[in-house]
């Protein structure tokens, strides 16, 4: 009686294709961070030979413009875009700040000849579309756009430092070392005589915090309000400011 064929292993993927290669490249760099991305980790995670990747993308140049586009597509508001300017701005930099937030090395995945493709280009399309439903000229339509764009990855860099300053925070505590950030002499000086009385309030009204050393949960709808409402007030007068 012939032998049963071996079994295949459970890491030995069927067949691979370019798209399992992206979704295993996010997935590193999503637990691990973007150095974590290689084309020998790619081979180790989907159980494949070490230059199989390069079968299906030819560059770690290629595979970053990739994992952005792919991303990119995560930013997109289904179609139709609402007809108000202002909920079309809303809802893409709602969409951008979850993309984001998600994929937190984004804004570090830069090849050196980066490439728009299609998912990039489709989100630029829509943030154009929502623009000249405002009614601007070009010039300003664009120092808008990069007027939410700047707020929106603004939020997101400083929600990345804020989550690096709780896990420092909340290591030391395991380590038994005192949360709270130390003042240089000068700033403690400065409180004493009152130069810095209103960073002294600051501090003492974050003295009962747990995680004294860590900035306040931003409220990115409330400031986004307020950023349309300033476009908003410009557009109204005909003119930019």
């Amino acid at each position: 009686m012939d032998a049963a064929p071996p079994s295949q292993s459970p890491t030995q993927p069927a067949t691979t294709s370019r798209q399992a290669i992206l979704e295993a490249a996010i997935e590193l760099a999503d637990a691990e961070g973007l150095d974590a991305v290689s084309m020998r980790r790619l081979a180790e995670k989907l159980g494949i030979g070490t230059m199989t990747p390069y079968t299906y993308v030819e560059s770690k140049d290629e595979l970053l413009d990739l994992m952005r586009d792919e991303v990119g597509r995560a930013m997109l508001v289904p179609e139709p875009l609402p007809d108000d300017w202002r909920e079309a701005l809303r809802a893409i930099a709602l969409r951008t700040r979850d993309a984001f937030e998600a994929h937190p090395w984004i804004s570090d995945a830069r090849s050196s000849r980066p490439r728009i493709r299609i998912n990039m280009a489709r989100h630029i399309e829509q943030s154009i579309s929502a623009i000249e439903k405002l009614g601007v000229d070009g010039k300003t339509g664009a120092a808008v756009l990069t007027a939410v764009d700047d707020y929106v990855i603004g939020h997101c860099l400083r929600q990345r430092s804020r989550q690096r300053t709780i896990r420092a925070i909340r290591a030391a505590a395991a380590a038994g070392v005192e949360e709270r950030p130390a003042l240089d002499p000068e700033v403690t000086a400065g409180i004493e005589s009152g130069e810095l009385a209103r960073v002294g309030r600051m501090l003492e009204r974050r003295r009962g915090r747990k995680l004294t050393g860590v900035p306040p949960e931003p409220d990115f709808e409330a400031g986004l309000e307020w950023l349309l409402d300033g476009i908003e007030a410009m557009a109204e007068q005909g003119e930019p400011r």
